[in-house]
């Protein structure tokens, strides 16, 4: 059974978008429920009292942003539900740029709902979109209530700075679902990896907030990463790290101007999205180098 809430306040935007889900599902002979909310306010009442696969979400309600509105509490009190927000007037850029100072923070600590979270103007195609959250859904009734706490356990960790330890549960949840996304693509970015390659990626698909969410994150990693190996520990701020390495004569000149470039650049993808330029990426994916180099 795939439970899904529709949240939106016209009755034929309701029922057209039940057709495009049946449409988009049909070949997986799923036995599909639709539970309907005509305002925000019913529509949280029924998240709290039964557990739902999928929420779709109109932002146009009785006020012009009342689903933006209500999003950060749903995401806190529901971290793995798959959202689809509707928009008709707001095309995906602007309800991102709208949402980026509540998600910029939940990144940063390894919060990444992003994955399951789409914007989708009401004319979009719809299918992928809802065979992605149809299949993260199957995965996670496979291991009923556990999926759901494994994610919570390793962003505590990742909160703490306990990386090694993030990684093994998400490794965990990789072998409960395997080849779930948000757990495999964190693997990679807590390991260093790819992350700023994901982020030019996803800049050059025209999803530039979501790119510039992880060039920040990938930043604050490959920083704090450089002052933990030139000090054997890290501080909460990176400017706190820049000092403290000034202080313990722990970093070179040359290795000064590269850490203050990505500060740079990593303040501006967090607090600036929309000044960033693909110059910026492309320094995050080659500038930064030598603080690997040097200290690896």
């Amino acid at each position: 059974m795939f439970r899904v809430l529709i949240a939106d306040d016209d009755v034929e935007d309701r029922e057209l978008l039940k057709m495009e889900i049946q449409r988009a599902l049909e070949t997986e002979k799923v036995d599909i429920r639709f539970y309907e909310a005509p305002s925000v306010k019913r529509a949280k009442e029924l998240l709290s009292s039964q557990p739902f696969d999928l929420l779709t979400l109109d932002i146009e309600f009785d006020r012009m942003t009342e689903g933006i509105d209500a999003l950060p509490e749903i995401f806190e009190s529901h971290p793995t539900l798959n959202i689809i927000v509707i928009s008709g007037k707001l095309n995906k850029s602007e309800v991102s740029e709208r949402l980026f100072h509540f998600t910029k923070d939940n990144v940063l600590k390894g919060k990444r709902w992003a994955r399951h979270f789409d914007v989708l103007d009401k004319k979009d195609p719809k299918a992928e979109a809802l065979q992605r959250a149809y299949s993260f859904a199957m995965q996670q009734k496979k291991v009923p209530d556990k999926l759901r706490g494994l994610f919570l356990l390793a962003e505590s960790y990742i909160e703490k700075d306990e990386l090694e330890k993030g990684i093994d549960v998400y490794q965990k949840i990789q072998s409960l679902a395997p080849g779930e996304l948000e757990s495999n693509e964190n693997i990679r970015i807590f390991k260093g990896g790819d992350a700023a390659g994901m982020a030019m990626k996803y800049f050059r698909q025209g999803e530039k907030i979501i790119g510039a969410l992880l060039l920040g994150y990938h930043l604050e990693f490959e920083l704090k990463a450089f002052t933990r190996r030139k000090l054997g520990y890290s501080l909460p701020g990176l400017h706190d790290c820049l000092k403290e390495l000034e202080r313990m004569h722990h970093i070179e000149q040359p290795e000064k101007i590269l850490f203050q470039q990505g500060l740079r650049i990593r303040n501006k993808a967090i607090h600036n999205p929309s000044s960033l330029a693909e110059e910026d990426l492309e320094f995050s994916v080659q500038g930064l180098k030598p603080l690997r180099e040097k200290t690896a």
